[in-house]
């Protein structure tokens, strides 16, 4: 089991797919405030849920298995240390590697091993590994930011000519990922490292983060969490089309609601007292909901406090 063991203060291959913003979780923007935060002495908040844990705990198993199934030897589970990039300020900890003897491996359903962009691939000396687990049904292409950005850095780091991304999924299939190395990926994984060094470097000359563009509302809440009364500005152009996709948008959801508020009344009269109907293709249910009873609870005093509102209030003026 590796477990995290790169420096916060610099990029790492498990980071990679927040940075290029392929993460559902996380964006650039968190990914910089990360590392400005170790810079700063700031103590990372343990954010490993239960199924990151059991992760943890099967990955030697799923390799092992992996190694198995492509007759792989001189496999290595356990390491001491990250790895780092002989070239750009990127590490990685590292799940496994081994050795493989040359052979021709190909797509092969029913074994779980898959090909990834050709037809066959050859296992010839050192590969990377890395083992996965989770609750999704099984893919043909693992989604970008679970593993495969993260072993073609893997395999850069450690200068492998191959890489196996193994997946458990539901904890009932196994699914193996071969790859070699990508260049377009490579350059596109240089190319954010150093332009996130740069933001890193600049920050620590100056104190200024060089933000990201923000990714969505909520990153650009935590981009400038505080907001100056006495400031004003003059927005571009387009800020008036914005403003009125934002507007238009609004008036679509209030409508949208409407209709479904109105159909909803329409079958709950349909269905009376009835907790169960169907209709065609669907089920309906309209069930009652039990809670339990819970003593008094007195709520504690809480000091004053201001954070910045997370939606716009918009007025027509003119």
């Amino acid at each position: 089991m590796s477990g995290k063991k790169t420096p916060d203060y610099m990029m790492s291959a498990s980071r990679l797919p927040a940075l290029l913003g392929l993460s559902k979780y996380q964006t650039p923007n968190d990914e910089l405030q990360f590392s400005i935060n170790a810079a700063k002495g700031v103590p990372r908040e343990d954010k490993q849920n239960e199924a990151m844990a059991w992760g943890d705990r099967l990955e030697s198993m799923i390799l092992r298995e992996t190694a198995k199934r492509l007759e792989l030897f001189e496999l290595s589970t356990e390491f001491d240390s990250a790895f780092f990039h002989d070239t750009l300020p990127l590490a990685c900890s590292l799940d496994g590697y081994a050795h493989g003897r040359g052979q021709k491996i190909r797509t092969d359903t029913d074994a779980g091993i898959i090909v990834v962009g050709q037809d066959e691939i050859m296992l010839d000396g050192f590969g990377a590994l890395e083992a996965k687990l989770t609750a999704v049904a099984p893919e043909e292409i693992p989604a970008l930011y679970r593993g495969p950005v993260q072993l073609q850095a893997q395999m850069d780091i450690m200068q492998a000519k191959w890489g196996a991304l193994a997946v458990l999924y539901q904890g009932t299939t196994l699914r193996i990922f071969l790859f070699e190395p990508h260049q377009q990926t490579l350059y596109t994984i240089k190319t954010a490292v150093l332009e996130f060094q740069n933001k890193l470097e600049k920050y620590k000359a100056t104190g200024e983060i060089d933000f990201y563009p923000p990714a969505n509302p909520k990153d650009a809440d935590r981009m400038y969490p505080a907001a100056d009364e006495n400031l004003v500005v003059n927005l571009p152009g387009r800020a008036e089309q914005l403003v009125d996709q934002i507007v238009t948008a609004n008036a679509d959801i209030k409508a949208a609601e409407g209709r479904r508020s109105e159909a909803e009344t329409e079958l709950k009269a349909m269905m009376g007292q009835a907790a169960k109907a169907s209709i065609g293709r669907f089920e309906i249910r309209w069930p009652m909901r039990s809670y339990k009873a819970t003593p008094e609870k007195v709520v504690p005093a809480k000091d004053a406090y201001s954070i910045r509102q997370s939606t716009l209030s918009i007025k027509e003026v003119a």
